[in-house]
């Protein structure tokens, strides 16, 4: 959750020194053969999904196991309230709907995956 938040609220877009070491490594790609869509929006949403996967492990575990489907509506609360003090405290970032629906993507995954860990510990313990 630290990460989360420091990463949201750093002054600057986190990848501004990196953007155009993530261009040349994405025009190599793309040079390769890498698909069309393989590109830097693409990445950029895929990263903040993968950010908030964890933080969707973290709310699931924290919550009994048939409240699972609560992980969203606090990632999207989550998010919403990061991209809203991004837009209000830091001028050099840019609050996105995209990073609000990524994000949520993102901790959904990780209820999903604990809530299927859970449902296959419970079915092995059951079996016994």
């Amino acid at each position: 959750m630290a990460a989360v938040f420091t990463i949201g609220y750093w002054p600057v877009p986190v990848d501004r020194g990196m953007r155009s070491v993530l261009s040349s490594i994405l025009d190599r790609l793309t040079a390769a053969g890498a698909p069309a869509w393989v590109d830097y929006a693409h990445l950029e949403f895929g990263a903040n999904i993968v950010m908030f996967v964890p933080v969707g492990v973290l709310i699931a575990l924290l919550l009994p196991r048939w409240e699972w489907w609560l992980v969203p509506i606090i990632g999207l609360a989550l998010s919403l309230a990061t991209e809203f003090g991004q837009a209000m405290l830091l001028p050099q970032r840019f609050a996105t709907p995209l990073d609000v629906l990524a994000n949520t993507v993102g901790a959904t995954i990780g209820a999903l995956v604990v809530t299927a860990i859970r449902l296959g510990l419970r079915r092995r313990y059951n079996r016994r």
